[in-house]
C-alpha cells in the first residue's frame, strides 16, 4: 500500500496509450462462497461495459490545458445549461492541484435510481464490487440503519451527512481503505438558486480520504445529473489536492504524482460509471427497488 511519500496504487496504473482490452484483461478477486451465491454475483462476471470510443481517444490526446479545466472554486458552473468546455479530460491546474471530468450517457436511468444506488450499494462487499470488478473489492458505512428504508428518510436525502468507507484502487493491487464524506448541495456550497430540474436533477457530493493513511485528504467530487432523451446525463468533476469544509474548498498538499493520479481518476470514472450505466436499470428491477437488511431480502425475478 506504500507510504505517504509514495502511496501506493495512486502513481501511473493504467497503460498509455489505453484500449478496453487492457482495462478489460485487468484483475479480478475471487468472490467467496457466499458471494457466489448472490443472485447479482452475475453482475460480477460480466465483461466490462465499453467505453465510447470518442472518450477513450481524448484520455489518450493527454492532459488538457489547465486554462480550459472548471476549477473548484467555479463548479456552479456545472449546474448552467449546456457543457462546459472540458466535459471528459485530465489537467494539473496551476496551484498544482489535480482535475479530472467525465461525462457518461446513461440511457434508461432514472435520478430515483441513483439515490437508490448510493444507499444500496454501501451496505455489503459485493454490491461494491459489481460496480467495478476490477478496482471495487469491499466497502461499510459509519451508520448502516440510516440506509435502509425504514429509517424514514427520503431516498433522496438518505445520503446526506453519510460516510462510506470503500476499499478500492485504480486496480486491485492499489486497493486501500478510503473515506467517502457525503454533503448535500447546500453543505456543499452550491448555489441552490441553480439547482433545479431538469436542468439539474441532483448533485452527488463529497470529500474523499485516504483513510488508511491517517485519513489523508485525496479530493472532492462533484456529480451533476441531468435528465436526457429517456435517460440522464452523469457528469462529473474531480478535484485532487483539495477538501471542502463549511461549503469551502481549501487546498491540500499531497506526496503523489499529481498528473498521474489525475489521469488514473478520469480513467476508472469513465469504467466505473458506464459500467454502471449497463446494469443499473435490470438490477433496480430485481431487488424491487427495496433496500432491506442484506441478508433479508427476496430477490424479484
Amino acid at each position: 500500500m506504500g507510504t505517504e511519500d509514495n502511496p501506493r496504487g495512486l502513481e501511473s496504473v493504467f497503460p498509455s496509450p489505453i484500449t478496453m482490452d487492457a482495462i478489460r484483461n485487468m484483475n479480478r478477486r475471487e468472490l467467496s462462497a457466499a458471494e457466489k451465491s448472490s443472485p447479482y454475483s452475475k453482475y460480477y462476471h460480466r465483461e466490462l461495459a465499453e467505453i465510447p470510443i470518442s472518450d477513450i481517444e481524448l484520455v489518450n490526446a493527454g492532459p488538457v490545458a489547465s486554462s480550459r479545466a472548471t476549477s473548484i472554486h467555479d463548479r456552479n458552473d456545472l449546474m448552467k445549461p449546456g457543457y462546459l468546455e472540458v466535459e471528459t479530460g485530465y489537467a494539473v491546474m496551476e496551484d498544482g492541484s489535480g482535475f479530472a471530468a467525465t461525462l457518461v450517457e446513461m440511457p434508461d436511468v432514472t435520478p430515483a435510481m441513483l439515490d437508490w444506488w448510493f444507499n444500496w450499494h454501501p451496505l455489503e462487499g459485493l454490491r461494491y464490487a459489481i460496480w467495478c470488478p476490477t478496482a471495487h473489492t469491499d466497502i461499510s458505512v459509519k451508520d448502516p440503519a440510516k440506509h435502509l428504508d425504514r429509517s424514514g428518510i427520503s431516498l433522496e436525502e438518505r445520503n446526506y451527512g453519510c460516510t462510506h468507507y470503500p476499499v478500492e484502487g485504480f486496480d486491485l493491487d492499489g486497493a486501500m481503505k478510503i473515506s467517502i464524506e457525503f454533503f448535500s448541495p447546500e453543505k456543499f456550497g452550491l448555489d441552490m438558486r441553480m439547482f433545479k430540474e431538469p436542468g439539474i436533477s441532483r448533485a452527488y457530493c463529497a470529500n474523499v480520504n485516504l483513510f488508511a493513511l491517517d485519513n489523508l485528504p485525496l479530493g472532492v467530487f462533484f456529480h451533476a445529473v441531468r435528465e436526457k432523451g429517456g435517460g440522464i446525463e452523469y457528469r462529473s468533476r474531480y478535484w485532487m489536492g483539495y477538501t471542502m469544509a463549511e461549503g469551502k474548498p481549501s487546498r491540500v498538499d499531497l506526496p503523489i504524482p499529481m498528473l498521474d493520479l489525475a489521469r488514473n481518476n478520469c480513467l476508472h470514472s469513465l469504467i466505473e460509471y458506464n459500467n454502471l450505466a449497463s446494469f443499473l436499470p435490470q438490477l433496480h428491477q430485481e431487488m424491487g427497488g427495496r433496500i432491506d437488511d442484506p441478508d433479508a431480502f427476496e430477490f424479484s425475478s
